[in-house]
């Protein structure tokens, strides 16, 4: 014999019969279903709640069930009150379920067997599965605190980091441009080319690097080269005129992060 409880998943009134869930069998249904002459049989009060019921009032209830051909369906009613004592074999399995869902604390205990709970337990036991859950939950909560100031902490110093690299690399920005204005310059070209014939990317390792070109089918890296940032950024201060290039940059790996290496 077969027995479970669940809650009514959908109730079909005007011709009826309803979905009943699984709490503690598994199946590859969650529904299985019932028609109300079962009900009236043996717990006429319950069908009379099924024909006022309400979404948002879930009726729970105990069932004997077969599967058949045409799937599972309920065949009786079980009283609450008897299931521990006719049934004691599926009775202590579903303590023990019971007891396991309780101590689990890192999943919500399903309301199902909550209602469960109360119907095979004696009162003090159920204040007892409740207190140890209390205690597992206030654990679980100190820890995910304690993972949230540490992630807190993490991303912070990252910020932190971050706001400190961007004002290195804009005070060497402003020392290239001053550098560079003196200089008098007019086309980007000549720039470009002081650049490379004097290896001035050295003086400014956070915003300068190894920069990876590449111009129809070739591809070479320009060591001491400005990211395309920071070099139109750069021609825009200065207000050169970009005569343009077929050239296009690649990849750009900053002085900085190559002496990590």
């Amino acid at each position: 014999m077969k027995i479970d409880f669940g809650k009514v998943e959908r109730y079909i009134e005007d011709r009826g019969f309803g979905f009943v869930s699984h709490t503690f069998v598994e199946s590859p249904s969650n529904e299985i279903f019932f028609h109300i002459k079962s009900v009236k049989r043996t717990h006429p009060e319950l069908a009379r709640a099924l024909s006022t019921h309400k979404a948002d009032e879930p009726i729970y209830f105990w069932y004997e069930f077969e599967t058949t051909e045409k799937g599972q369906q309920v065949l009786l009613i079980l009283d609450p009150k008897k299931i521990s004592k006719d049934h004691m074999s599926n009775a202590s399995a579903f303590v023990e379920m019971i007891e396991k869902s309780w101590m689990n604390a890192v999943m919500p205990l399903p309301e199902s067997i909550k209602k469960a709970t109360f119907d095979l337990l004696p009162p003090n036991e159920v204040d007892q599965l409740a207190a140890k859950r209390k205690i597992l939950e206030k654990e679980k909560n100190r820890k995910y605190e304690e993972i949230q100031k540490i992630e807190a902490t993490r991303l912070q110093k990252i910020a932190d980091q971050t706001a400190a690299q961007k004002e290195v690399e804009e005070d060497e920005f402003r020392k290239l441009v001053a550098d560079m204005s003196t200089l008098g310059f007019t086309r980007s070209k000549d720039l470009s080319a002081y650049i490379v014939r004097h290896k001035l990317g050295h003086k400014y390792p956070h915003i300068s690097g190894i920069l990876q070109m590449a111009n129809g089918g070739d591809v070479w890296d320009f060591n001491g080269g400005f990211p395309s940032k920071i070099y139109a950024r750069l021609c825009s201060e200065l207000g050169l005129i970009n005569q343009g290039s077929s050239a296009r940059p690649l990849k750009f790996t900053a002085y900085k992060d190559i002496n990590r290496l």
